[in-house]
């Protein structure tokens, strides 16, 4: 069976995303919203996310609008997506790209939308004016009922490794489907962004800290120096800009040009199509087991080429950011 990596983009990230936009970090304190303002001013900005996986699966979460553009999510509701939409009422948008944390162990995801979503962002609030006690509101798609409201307070603030943004435990009542909504403080702010339930417990969530979605552009262009050095342990060339030498095999785009691996090109042609939705860095390899996959972080890729070591086989790459790169690569 094919197994399936991880993922990620590059130095033109904040000026292709506009995430330069979404510092709106207020100096000054507004009057406390009552539940129905906090409402009306956050729900535009949050989305269902519907990702299709293919043979008739769907997974179904939220996303909350932090650019014009862009919208930030839980990664596991995108997950093994090989298309993704966002829709709100009669409105149905296709995600062009999806940008991930390059921490794996970070479930941050950034979708970007082929049209504008035409809404103003939401105010990201700095990690460090969260207070356990503050009253919240989660704002999703709970079992796919779009853009549902409920309150609770933060009920912690739990640190995951000395010197990390804590992570918010919250009382705000989320259900599956929940996944990528927002949290918000009484200003409409976005406190954080909603990762997780727990099993049996009606008030026992959590979210990722906001700020993190702010921090992400810094932290894939900071990878890319780790990326470039094992994008070169695959043997792909790459020109003076840092960017990988195109092969002349085919288009980016086309499907019947990836070699065959089995009777069945689905599985194959399935995984390709879950690339081409990834953001930069990007890569997908072919191995000589006929085993197949996207890696889009330098953790991911560094997994991958331990396992073709130890299986003692040859690790290729067919394409790389938006580049068709097979036929054209040094051997290991």
């Amino acid at each position: 069976m094919a197994p399936h990596f991880t993922r990620r983009r590059r130095t033109s990230l904040a000026a292709g995303l506009g995430l330069g936009l979404w510092l709106g970090l207020a100096a000054c304190h507004a009057w406390a919203l009552t539940p129905e303002e906090v409402f009306r001013k956050v729900s535009p900005a949050v989305w269902t996310v519907k990702g299709d996986r293919g043979n008739n699966q769907t997974a179904i979460g939220s996303a909350v609008a932090v650019t014009s553009g862009a919208l930030a999510t839980a990664c596991h509701v995108v997950d093994g997506a090989v298309s993704v939409t966002v829709t709100q009422g009669p409105i149905t948008l296709r995600i062009a790209r999806i940008l991930r944390d390059p921490d794996p162990s970070r479930d941050l995801c950034v979708l970007t939308s082929e049209s504008p979503l035409q809404l103003p962002a939401v105010q990201i609030v700095p990690a460090g004016e969260l207070r356990v006690g503050q009253r919240v509101f989660a704002v999703g798609s709970p079992h796919g009922l779009e853009r549902t409201l409920s309150e609770g307070l933060i009920s912690a603030l739990r640190p995951r490794a000395p010197g990390q943004l804590p992570i918010v435990q919250t009382s705000a009542p989320v259900s599956s489907g929940s996944s990528g909504g927002g949290l918000f403080d009484t200003e409409g702010r976005l406190v954080g962004v909603t990762d997780s339930i727990a099993p049996g417990g009606a008030n026992l969530g959590f979210a990722y800290p906001a700020q993190w979605v702010m921090e992400l552009p810094q932290r894939v262009t900071a990878e890319l120096t780790t990326w470039r050095d094992l994008l070169k342990t695959t043997g792909v060339m790459l020109g003076p800009d840092g960017e990988p030498a195109p092969s002349g095999h085919a288009e980016l785009s086309n499907l019947q040009a990836l070699p065959a691996i089995g009777a069945d090109p689905t599985p194959v042609h399935n995984a390709y199509r879950q690339f081409l939705l990834q953001a930069r860095p990007r890569i997908f390899l072919i191995t000589s087991d006929h085993k197949f996959g996207t890696a889009t972080n330098s953790a991911a890729l560094t997994e991958h080429l331990k396992g073709c070591a130890e299986r003692k086989v040859t690790c290729a790459a067919y394409a790389v950011d938006d580049t068709v790169v097979w036929g054209k690569q040094k051997s290991n």
